[in-house]
């Protein structure tokens, strides 16, 4: 028995050895990134309505929603992000630019998935691409 001892730990301690380091939930959005949006809810952002993602400082999500600016709070718990209620600016715009900052703030609360492709990040609520953006 005490011949199997050192063997039952080796194998113990294999079981919990991960096989690389865990994902990072907000690695496709590093600090001091930005992002350009082309789709809300697979629609195209029209043109010349500038809508933007940054990721200015750890904990934090800012930048423009069409019309104004907004920021908020940007976390990670149990593989999956979350982005807490925006905070931002309250001019009025024209009508297309505030259409499409109502479309964002109303779906960018449920996004719970970051992916980044190259130059293409995509901002994901269970299977459903809630935002599409650029470099």
């Amino acid at each position: 028995m005490t011949r199997l001892l050192p063997f039952v730990a080796l194998l113990a301690l294999t079981a919990c050895k991960t096989d690389g380091p865990v994902d990072d939930p907000l690695a496709a959005l590093p600090i001091g990134s930005q992002w350009q949006v082309v789709t809300l809810s697979g629609a195209p952002v029209p043109e010349g309505v500038l809508v933007t993602i940054e990721r200015p400082e750890a904990g934090v999500i800012a930048g423009s929603s069409g019309c104004n600016r907004y920021n908020g709070h940007l976390a990670a718990k149990d593989g999956h992000v979350s982005i807490g209620a925006l905070a931002g600016t309250r001019m009025m715009c024209a009508p297309p630019q505030m259409q499409v900052e109502t479309a964002f703030h109303s779906v960018i609360g449920g996004v719970t998935v970051l992916r980044q492709a190259g130059e293409t990040l995509e901002l994901i609520a269970g299977q459903q691409v809630l935002i599409t953006a650029r470099k």
